[in-house]
């Protein structure tokens, strides 16, 4: 029950702190704040990304660039997920 709380907590607070990036995901994410996300964010930050990338279809294209460099590496599976997400979802682009 403490989980679901926190997430709804989450959900209300849209910026995202990690190390020394504040990004408000309201307005844009920078390449940094993207990849902080993606490698350190957890399930509600990961959530937020997706909702943002389904708004902003331009950020798929920095989504891709990033993940791009780890993509080689087979234990780098979140990036392997973005990667196929942001071309699954430049695919659909209208």
């Amino acid at each position: 029950m403490a989980n679901v709380n926190k997430m709804e907590n989450n959900k209300k607070d849209f910026s995202m702190k990690h190390r020394h990036i504040n990004a408000d995901i309201k307005k844009s994410l920078s390449l940094e704040a993207i990849d902080d996300i993606i490698s350190r964010g957890d399930m509600p930050e990961w959530l937020e990304l997706r909702n943002y990338a389904l708004r902003h279809s331009e950020i798929l294209d920095d989504i891709i660039r990033i993940c791009s460099h780890y993509i080689i590496d087979p234990y780098e599976q979140k990036y392997h997920f973005w990667y196929n997400l942001a071309l699954y979802l430049k695919s659909k682009e209208i």
